[in-house]
């Protein structure tokens, strides 16, 4: 008896752990878009681009939670007597909750999200361009921003099933950025700005 009952509760554990791993997607994602630093003068826009992994679990039929770990290029470009480009490279991680307008059968399923988004920047250059005879000043940018950036990201899309377990993500993503990521006091209050569409595909697990 002892050990029906020790088979059925193993048995029990297996398949509530097969029904968790059910809910859980994994996949390739990137995006291209457009990034500005806020609170520049004459700031303009340049080409941002991320690509990484898009993790999702889903516990109810209408939420989900999700995770990415993506390297994102950002920055922007803005002149203050000279111009400047900034090249930003962040390891960008964004925690997203998640509403779905459907159910999980429907091959259709348009969403919201809204969450918090760690940046930790790894790279890029700052560019000012001196003209006339002289070459543009470059610096590692890294010397010139934190190496932190927090900041909210939300945004909206649809998961379209392509076959079982397997998704098509597509979304207008937005990022807001809240720390100021600036190091020099001469140029305070700068944040992060970030406007992309992304594209990815997810499979079961």
């Amino acid at each position: 008896m002892k050990k029906l009952l020790l088979a059925l509760v193993i048995s029990s554990g297996f398949s509530l752990m097969a029904g968790a791993q059910s809910k859980f997607s994994l996949g390739p994602n990137a995006g291209v878009g457009a990034s500005w630093l806020d609170n520049t003068p004459n700031r303009k826009t340049k080409l941002a681009g991320n690509a990484g992994l898009s993790l999702v679990y889903s516990a109810a039929e209408h939420f989900g939670i999700g995770l990415d770990a993506k390297y994102s290029f950002e920055g922007g470009k803005y002149s203050s007597g000279q111009p400047v480009e900034v090249d930003l490279d962040y390891i960008r991680v964004p925690l997203k909750l998640t509403y779905f307008f459907s159910s999980y059968g429907h091959k259709v399923r348009p969403k919201l999200y809204v969450g918090p988004s760690f940046g930790f920047l790894v790279g890029g250059e700052t560019t000012v361009e001196r003209g006339g005879v002289l070459a543009p000043s470059v610096q590692s940018s890294k010397n010139l921003y934190k190496s932190f950036d927090f900041g909210l990201t939300a945004g909206g899309g649809v998961n379209v099933r392509l076959v079982k377990n397997t998704w098509l993500n597509a979304d207008l993503n937005y990022l807001h950025g809240i720390t100021d990521i600036s190091r020099v006091a001469a140029n305070p209050n700068q944040h992060n700005r970030n406007l992309g569409v992304n594209v990815g595909v997810n499979f079961g697990l």
